[in-house]
């Protein structure tokens, strides 16, 4: 919808905005893309509002917003001295290759037609057509979708009045509706805003809706999209340098793609010890928890082994303490062997142990070669 077609500093503005909007935190893998105008920038008629229908209904369906094509003023057909028409919108997503794996699309057009176009209703329709069938065929897994124009009260109600075009709002819904049938797009009818209640659900009183009302678009969206049988599918993985289970931010020992990493809020907890519930683990430079006899700080440590001088690894990844007094593999924190190493007191020994009846003399926890005699007390 246009505020009276805005100026071109100001939809410029308007635009940058919208593109910075934040996505919801439990957004899923599955995208929905959005084509509107001010109302899907959020244009209240005084300010942009912080969450226009497409995010709310993004966030409702757990799904990843795309809203960087919803332009103030924009129109499906255009006018003579204002070219931002849906043909300009497609040729630009035509150039963005995400788009092809779009999950939903949305379209939101058609008020400024009515308001400031002077293209007759013919010309608007065959332009949605030609550009709904390029957008199909860019995002054929797509299911489309469109918010058909609430209607506006500039002039009171204004439903059957005839404007520039040549046409009726009506006129104009009822032929919107009837080449969304035919193109396969399913249309919403989102019913918000009404004759009755038009000047407490619009900012302006006349066209633009208060973010009270754009909640109530956005979670009608949903609804229907949801009630048509649509369910994101679940993501696991990283993203924005965090980690994803299900959705949600990953928390505590999780397994990923790369093996076990400890997460606090979906961000890798590294290069640190970790106290949790009583017990205590080490956590390596890439984020993995520490597993064996592990050199850390000039100290061995017994991490995640069968018991205190054990070889032996277990998948609880808790520390046992110093190693005490043994022969053990000792890795460095990232996993790397350092080598067999004769351990008392979590540091190398010197000096001399039996070992099967054999004494060794030890070097820096290095065992040096056998000598006999008798054991060493």
């Amino acid at each position: 919808m246009g505020f009276r077609l805005m100026r071109k500093g100001m939809l410029c503005l308007l635009v940058s905005l919208v593109g910075a909007m934040s996505v919801p935190m439990t957004a899923s893998a599955d995208t929905l893309w959005a084509i509107g105008d001010s109302t899907a920038v959020g244009w209240d008629g005084h300010k942009i509002v912080t969450a226009p229908y497409p995010l709310v209904a993004a966030d409702k369906l757990h799904v990843t917003a795309h809203n960087e094509y919803s332009v103030s003023g924009a129109m499906i057909s255009g006018h003579s001295t204002y070219q931002r028409d849906f043909s300009a919108t497609t040729q630009l997503i035509s150039k963005d290759k995400a788009f092809k794996k779009a999950n939903l699309v949305l379209i939101g057009l058609g008020i400024n037609d009515y308001l400031h176009s002077d293209n007759a209703l013919p010309v608007v329709i065959g332009t949605l057509q030609n550009n709904v069938r390029q957008l199909k065929a860019l995002a054929p897994r797509a299911k489309f979708y469109a918010l058909m124009p609430q209607g506006t009260w500039e002039d009171g109600d204004t439903l059957n009045t005839i404007r520039l075009g040549g046409y009726s709002y009506l006129q104009e819904k009822q032929a919107l509706l009837l080449a969304y049938q035919q193109l396969g797009v399913k249309p919403i009818n989102a019913r918000v805003v009404n004759n009755f209640n038009y000047h407490k659900e619009l900012g302006d009183h006349t066209t633009h809706p208060t973010q009270a009302a754009y909640y109530k678009i956005g979670e009608a969206v949903a609804k229907q999209i949801a009630g048509d049988g649509y369910k994101a599918k679940t993501y696991t993985g990283w993203r924005d340098k965090r980690y994803y289970i299900a959705d949600k931010l990953a928390n505590g020992l999780q397994t990923t793609v790369a093996g076990y990493r400890y997460f606090d809020d979906g961000v890798a907890l590294k290069s640190r010890w970790l106290k949790r519930n009583g017990k205590t683990y080490y956590l390596a430079k890439n984020g993995v928890p520490a597993q064996g006899n592990i050199l850390i700080d000039h100290k061995v440590y017994a991490i995640s082994t069968t018991s205190n001088g054990s070889n032996q690894l277990t998948n609880t990844f808790a520390s046992r303490g110093l190693v005490k007094d043994a022969y053990v593999m000792v890795k460095d924190v990232t996993g790397r062997k350092v080598g067999w190493r004769w351990i008392k007191d979590g540091r190398p020994y010197t000096g001399k142990k039996t070992v099967h009846y054999k004494v060794y003399t030890y070097k820096n926890g290095i065992r040096q070669a056998a000598t006999a005699g008798l054991p060493i007390k």
